[in-house]
């Protein structure tokens, strides 16, 4: 099985940088990342696993999620639902949920009380890239799954995230070569770069 590794920034996979492809903060990088790799990839058959952090409502910080769906943020015109896929192993360290994908960083200093409590019924967790990556993966015809360790509840600044997605690292690095072991225990692993 091949898979190319996605992560926002090197400080969420510092043990694993050399594995993964960083694409940088926000929805405008990612895709660019995202269409650059598929210009140079676009005729070999591999998976998407996109690792990284997220902020969440009530998901213990630390612990992993699954990402099964994705909301995309100020894109109400979706008229499909964005629908993961899954590894051929089970995973479960990692809890099932729905993300929320936006250009903004999801806090209250950004969004409503209103809206974030309806953000709740929604979805689980947030970040800036994943409905980027995984809208250029499916244009490509590529499967895209998604596992993201939750760093704050919406209730940290911007040196205190640094520091958590700092301090995170090493399990989501530990995570991520576990499942790509536990992978290669049933087929071949190769890390596309």
């Amino acid at each position: 099985m091949k898979i190319a590794l996605f992560a926002a920034v090197e400080e969420e996979v510092l043990n694993i940088k050399e594995k993964v492809h960083l694409c940088g903060i926000g929805r405008e990088n990612a895709t660019n990342a995202m269409l650059r790799f598929m210009e140079q990839h676009r005729n070999e058959e591999f998976t998407i696993l996109n690792i990284g952090t997220a902020g969440a409502h009530t998901a213990p910080v630390g612990s992993l999620i699954r990402v099964t769906e994705i909301v995309s943020g100020g894109a109400a015109f979706i008229n499909h639902p964005m629908l993961l896929d899954r590894l051929p192993v089970e995973t479960p360290e990692a809890a099932d949920g729905k993300l929320f994908s936006s250009d903004c960083f999801v806090s209250p200093h950004v969004y409503s009380a209103e809206f974030l409590q309806g953000l709740r019924e929604k979805a689980d967790c947030f970040d800036m890239e994943s409905s980027a990556l995984y809208t250029v993966a499916k244009h490509f015809g590529k499967p895209y799954v998604s596992f993201k360790i939750v760093s704050d509840h919406l209730d940290v600044d911007l040196a205190t995230w640094q520091q958590r997605v700092h301090d995170f690292s090493p399990t989501l690095c530990n995570f991520t070569l576990h499942l790509l072991d536990s992978i290669a225990k049933t087929e071949p692993v190769e890390l596309i770069k």
